[in-house]
């Protein structure tokens, strides 16, 4: 198969169209807020393709650093925010490389991990280059960025290639024909038998994942073959 791209700015608006359909949707008052504040965001945050990089390129999403109740809401095999926080930060340590580039796809820090020593953490933590690809509980309610330390932030975020990837923090409800959407958002939901790979930390074992076995997998999701697995990283190994 040739590689092919897709154009970031129709993606953004494809984005944008889904968000401002839920910030006037039926869903509770606080859920609308939330899309409006995305929409927000989204509509001043660039949309991006993804440069080569001189080493590896790793993803992971929804982190949650700093937010105990995660851990009960998803079932995460911690004790506490501490043990997360720092088995989280352990496994970056172990991946990345200092050549390589780390994506993460939105929802990077809460409550007590909003703070310098988290951005400073995210600065110095090994990769050349980290990027956001920005989540809901990255902004304020009224769609204000309330993270630091990476070196892009950007709405959304295009990877050319046989199978192109659209990166976006919410699943797209409609994926361009031969795309893979990879994104977070849904933490511990099982994978769906559709073009979505879902890289919420709760499905990869709680490490980034190199962009490489995401690409694998998506040339099987597009092509309408779904590997066994209930979560993406078991999906990955059966591949």
């Amino acid at each position: 198969m040739s590689a092919a791209s897709v154009d970031p700015r129709s993606i953004k608006r494809l984005y944008e169209e889904q968000l401002a359909a839920g910030s006037t949707g039926k869903g509770s008052r606080e859920t609308r807020r939330m899309f409006r504040g995305m929409l927000r965001a989204t509509r001043e945050l660039p949309a991006r393709s993804l440069a080569q990089s001189r080493g590896a390129t790793w993803v992971w999403s929804d982190l949650h650093l700093g937010h105990e109740n995660i851990i009960r809401y998803t079932n995460r095999p911690f004790e506490d925010v501490t043990e997360m926080n720092a088995r989280l930060h352990a496994n970056w340590d172990a991946a990345v490389g200092e050549k390589d580039t780390l994506v993460f796809v939105g929802d990077v820090a809460m409550r007590t991990a909003l703070c310098d020593t988290t951005w400073q953490r995210i600065r110095e933590g090994p990769g050349h280059t980290k990027i956001l690809v920005v989540g809901n509980h990255d902004l304020t309610g009224s769609g204000t960025l309330r993270v630091d330390g990476f070196d892009d932030i950007c709405s959304v975020l295009c990877v050319d290639g046989d199978v192109p990837l659209v990166f976006t923090h919410m699943p797209l409800a409609t994926v361009p024909d031969g795309c893979a959407n990879v994104h977070g958002h849904t933490h511990d939901a099982r994978p769906t038998r559709s073009p979505h790979i879902n890289v919420s930390v709760e499905q990869l074992a709680y490490r980034p994942v190199p962009l490489e076995r995401i690409r694998a997998l998506a040339k099987e999701v597009v092509a309408g073959r779904f590997p066994e697995g209930t979560t993406t990283i078991e999906r990955i190994a059966n591949l």
